[in-house]
């Protein structure tokens, strides 16, 4: 796999919905070479995205399970 260039990582920082401040940040810290706290803040905004994915999903679930009731119990 071919490494990517700066302007690519930064782009996908912000694709990833990274602020100015947070792609600033890991940006400075991947040209001083600090890999190791660029990858904690990365893991960190992982554990953001995850718990917004779970929220999404529970309403998700009780969205298909007020449609289901809807079908299978009209309202009276």
């Amino acid at each position: 796999m071919k490494a990517i260039s700066i302007t690519d990582y930064q782009s996908g920082l912000q694709k990833l919905g990274c602020d100015n401040k947070m792609t600033s940040e890991i940006m400075n810290l991947l040209q001083s070479g600090q890999t190791e706290s660029a990858a904690a803040l990365l893991r960190k905004h992982k554990t953001q995205l995850l718990a917004e994915l779970h929220a999404v999903s529970e309403k998700v679930d009780l969205l298909d399970f007020l449609l289901y009731q809807l079908k299978n119990y009209p309202m009276k």
